[in-house]
């Protein structure tokens, strides 16, 4: 799975709110119950799991929480940006993190969730990515800037 193809503008999350790490998840998860019809507390119990085990945030304002989950049948990505940084475990840096990419992955996928982790990991090294973000005004323009920076990773 590309990256261009799994990010959708009904799954970018703008101004989202939170004070800590467990209100990010928490927010982060009520969106996608909305919107991907999932089980919020499902979503955010195996994040927090996940996050257990060592922070997902790689650094410059950026994390990318993720956790396989049984009742999926595919990958579902989703980006979302706080209207502050919030303090997300002791990641690289440890500074707080403004902008989530959350993957939700059907357990039988293991080489397309680690496919897409690395995709993203590779996007986020494009320093117009995280401008671009900041200026979004819709899950559109969020989009369009993940797949412009993905195109210019050759993704």
């Amino acid at each position: 799975m590309k990256i261009r193809d799994a990010v959708r503008p009904e799954l970018v999350f703008l101004e989202l709110e939170a004070e800590d790490a467990d209100g990010a998840l928490d927010a982060v998860s009520g969106e996608l119950a909305r919107v991907a019809g999932l089980d919020a507390g499902l979503v955010k119990e195996a994040l927090t799991e996940r996050e257990g085990l060592g922070s997902t945030s790689v650094g410059n304002g950026f994390a990318i929480p993720h956790c396989k989950l049984a009742k999926l049948e595919e990958i579902v990505v989703a980006v979302a940006r706080f209207r502050t940084g919030v303090d997300f475990g002791n990641g690289k840096g440890h500074e707080p993190v403004r902008y989530f990419f959350v993957v939700l992955s059907p357990p039988d996928q293991p080489a397309e969730h680690l496919q897409v982790l690395s995709q993203i990991a590779r996007v986020l090294k494009n320093g117009d990515l995280r401008e671009a973000l900041a200026r979004a005004a819709d899950g559109h323009e969020a989009v369009a800037a993940i797949r412009r920076a993905g195109d210019a990773e050759g993704l």
